[in-house]
């Protein structure tokens, strides 16, 4: 059974971070755990997943950043590096932490949002599976407030790489990639969507480019069933 526990970046031993780099390099290539090390403190939280012998099995770092948007401060959580160990995907106990955590933190603020970025289609349906409103979408246009929040998020953390008119960040040096094999996209995953979407909107997935994602942190903008099985 899979444990969750989020906890603050300094509160990591050195040993957990070594664990959660070389459990990231099984899956990705291009890794380099210097760049990673710098990112990881770079964040405020870091969420781990255990399963029963306490080895770390999955982990997201997460960054609290607010950005100004037609004259208003504007507050969210930023996903950085993300990975569970394929031999646990679709067990819900990371997302389960994850939301009970940022949607308590939430409540202090009037609006607070989730920044995304997602080079892997995994990543970009977690959206579409709990979530009614999420952007970009293909079921709808993004409106042009939430495209200025993410324009925001997205030029205040890589103002050099992020693309305003593709909404997608196109990194200018080598960037880390999923390993050929782990989420890879043939007929039958095309046939959904979603990940067509995913697809289309970020072409340059493969070599490691991330679409920028944005989802207000709500109970009722999520769907009634995941409310259910994340809140009880």
């Amino acid at each position: 059974m899979l444990k969750g526990t989020i906890k603050p970046v300094d509160k990591f031993s050195q040993e957990e971070i070594a664990s959660m780099y070389s459990l990231m390099a099984q899956f990705y290539d291009n890794t380099d755990e210097d760049v990673f090390r710098r990112d990881f403190y770079d964040k405020d939280y870091c969420l781990v997943l255990q399963d029963e012998n306490a080895v770390i099995v999955g982990f997201t770092t997460q960054k609290v950043i607010a950005v100004d948007v037609e004259g208003r401060t504007v507050h969210g959580v930023f996903s950085g590096d993300t990975i569970i160990h394929k031999d646990h995907w679709g067990e819900t106990e990371l997302f389960r932490v994850w939301a009970r955590f940022w949607f308590d933190y939430a409540e202090k603020y009037d609006e607070f949002y989730w920044f995304l970025i997602c080079k892997g289609y995994k990543t970009y349906r977690i959206l579409p599976v709990f979530w009614e409103h999420f952007y970009p979408d293909y079921r709808r246009e993004t409106p042009s407030y939430e495209k200025k929040i993410i324009d925001a998020y997205a030029s205040a953390l890589y103002p050099d790489e992020y693309n305003p008119e593709s909404g997608v960040i196109e990194y200018k040096s080598q960037k880390d990639r999923l390993k050929s094999g782990v989420s890879d996209i043939g007929e039958h995953e095309m046939k959904n969507k979603d990940i067509a979407f995913f697809c289309n909107a970020n072409p340059g997935h493969t070599v490691g480019n991330d679409i920028a994602c944005l989802a207000r942190i709500n109970r009722t903008y999520m769907k009634k069933r995941t409310e259910r099985l994340l809140f009880g």
